[in-house]
């Protein structure tokens, strides 16, 4: 069975963007692209993003190409229909404003639950953890202008958001 354009994952959708951006690239590098990132919902693992590397050269979005290495390696390219595919995924405006996996928001509900101690304790350690990715990522983003920055700065500006939230709810 052919896989369709409305049925990419959001790894397969994100694999193909990588791709697209990064141009013919190893498996690993792609790969790489995932474990270096801020998200940790992402699975960098091998046993996640291999597969759907060979799921999207099966549907004929990537192609593969010998890399004359010594270690059989191949790089992968995408072909119109993964051009298409991924156009099509970036414009699923239904997922795009979906929630998505969210461990904040998961967790903020249940927060009600702990103990006033213990809830006071953990927005405080919360904010300082939230300041502190806001630092690490802040600092990464000068004279920048790739896509990954425009990913940056809208995760500082959501962690900016949350931090008052947090203090608005617990303080």
């Amino acid at each position: 069975m052919t896989k369709t354009r409305a049925e990419l994952t959001e790894l397969e959708g994100t694999i193909l963007g990588v791709v697209r951006r990064g141009g013919p690239m190893t498996a690993y590098a792609v790969r790489s692209v995932f474990l270096s990132s801020v998200s940790a919902e992402w699975s960098g693992s091998a046993g996640a993003v291999y597969p759907a590397i060979t799921r999207l050269v099966r549907a004929g979005f990537l192609k593969e190409s010998a890399v004359h290495d010594g270690r059989r390696s191949k790089t992968y390219a995408l072909t119109r229909s993964g051009i298409a595919a991924n156009d099509s995924w970036i414009c699923d405006i239904g997922r795009a404003a979906g929630a998505g996996q969210d461990p904040f928001r998961i967790r903020a509900a249940l927060w009600s639950l702990l103990p006033a101690s213990r809830r006071r304790a953990m927005a405080k350690a919360l904010i300082e953890e939230m300041k502190k990715r806001q630092t690490a990522v802040t600092a990464g983003l000068q004279n920048r202008g790739d896509p990954d920055a425009i990913m940056d700065q809208l995760y500082c500006m959501l962690l900016e958001q949350r931090i008052g939230w947090i203090k608005e709810k617990f303080s």
